[in-house]
C-alpha cells in the first residue's frame, strides 16, 4: 500500500472536491435550467388536444357496437349456407371500422381501427376456410369408411373363393 503524504492527500482531497463541485453543478444546471418558451402550452393548443381527444374517444364509443356486432357475424357465419348478402354485410362492417383509420391517418391512435378490421378480416377468411376444409373432411372420412367396406368386401369374397 502507498503512503502518502499530508501534502499529497490535502491535493488528492481538493481534486475530488473539486469534481464533485463541477459534477453537481453541471446536473443542477441540467435539472433546474428554464429553457424558455419552449416548454409552454398555449390555451388554445390544450383545447384543441382536448376537443380532438374527446372527439377520438366518441368514435370509438360509436365504433364498439359495431366491431362487436361484427364478431358476432363472425362467429355465426356459415359458409355452407348460400347466403351472399352476410359475406357482404361482413365486408361492409369491416369497411366502417377501416373508414375511421382513412379518416384521420395521421393520428396514430385512429391506427387501432385500421388494425382491428385487419384482425377481423383475417379471423374471417379464416374462419371461412376452417369451415370448409370441415367439409371437406366429412368428405374424406366417408370416402375412407367406403373405401374400407370394399376392402372387407374383397377380402370376404377372396376367403369365399378359396
Amino acid at each position: 500500500m502507498i503512503k502518502l503524504s499530508i501534502k499529497e492527500r490535502r491535493e488528492q482531497f481538493l481534486f475530488f472536491i473539486g469534481i464533485f463541485l463541477f459534477t453537481a453543478t453541471l446536473l443542477s444546471f441540467g435539472l433546474f435550467h428554464d429553457y424558455g418558451d419552449g416548454r409552454m402550452v398555449s390555451k388554445q393548443d390544450l383545447a384543441d388536444k382536448l376537443s380532438q381527444n374527446a372527439e377520438f374517444e366518441e368514435i370509438v364509443k360509436d365504433q364498439r357496437a359495431t366491431v362487436d356486432t361484427t364478431y358476432k357475424q363472425i362467429i355465426s357465419f356459415d359458409p355452407g349456407v348460400q347466403a351472399v348478402f352476410l359475406e357482404n354485410d361482413i365486408k361492409n362492417s369491416l369497411n366502417s371500422i377501416k373508414s375511421n383509420y382513412e379518416r384521420r391517418a395521421s393520428d396514430l391512435r385512429y391506427k387501432t381501427f385500421l388494425q382491428a378490421s385487419q384482425l377481423y378480416n383475417d379471423f374471417f377468411y379464416d374462419r371461412r376456410e376452417l369451415k370448409g376444409n370441415n367439409n371437406d373432411m366429412k368428405i374424406v372420412e366417408n370416402s375412407l369408411k367406403d373405401c374400407n367396406l370394399s376392402t372387407d368386401r374383397l377380402k370376404q369374397t377372396m376367403g369365399n373363393q378359396k
